[in-house]
């Protein structure tokens, strides 16, 4: 089987497009989600079914080899929760902030402030087989935002990996040397030199 060298995004995070493109071994060359694919209901219930959902639907909607993530917090405090429902945390339609917010309302006088990062990346090839891969981040929630840069529970972050800065506080490099998304990525470029 002659193994196709282009994987159609399913994000259309320009940002996340440019990482994930950065991130793929030479050769290999990552084509725009089409603006044609409307929104796609991430109901699986698992980060798994998640990048499963988003990258089958740009295989249908394209015919070509497609590639989707999905990234969980999980917070030991909470059982693991946001998890699967991290983006929404805080409610349908909820902004970044109101996430953090939460989360740290959550944990106001909570000792134990572990946490991890999970993503998986899914790639849904045109003849029904998949590439899954994973990536985790361990770490801690800090007790007050910090930093300017990325996304998400970025401000709140602090990698186990690093040097006791958030992901915020991070250059775009630094985060992706140690990231749940930059292993998981890493991961997909072994997988795809096979």
């Amino acid at each position: 089987m002659h193994v196709p060298r282009e994987l159609v995004c399913a994000t259309s995070n320009p940002g996340k497009v440019a990482e994930i493109a950065g991130m793929l071994p030479e050769g290999w060359v990552l084509l725009p989600r089409p603006e044609a694919v409307g929104s796609i209901i991430e109901d699986a219930g698992t980060l798994v079914g998640n990048a499963r959902l988003k990258a089958r639907a740009i295989l249908a909607a394209t015919g070509r080899a497609a590639v989707a993530d999905d990234t969980g917090l999980e917070v030991a405090a909470l059982g693991g929760a946001p998890g699967v429902d991290t983006a929404v945390y805080a409610g349908e339609g909820c902004t970044d902030a109101e996430n953090r917010s939460k989360l740290l309302g959550a944990l106001a006088g909570v000792d134990n402030r572990g946490a991890r990062f999970v993503t998986v990346v899914l790639v849904a090839w045109p003849d029904g087989s998949e590439t899954v891969v994973r990536g985790v981040c361990d770490g801690r929630i800090a007790d007050a935002e910090r930093g300017e840069r990325g996304f998400g529970f970025d401000p709140l972050f602090v990698p186990d990996d690093g040097d006791g800065r958030t992901f915020a506080e991070m250059t775009a490099e630094e985060k992706n040397a140690v990231s749940h998304r930059g292993r998981a990525f890493r991961e997909l470029a072994a997988a795809l030199r096979d």
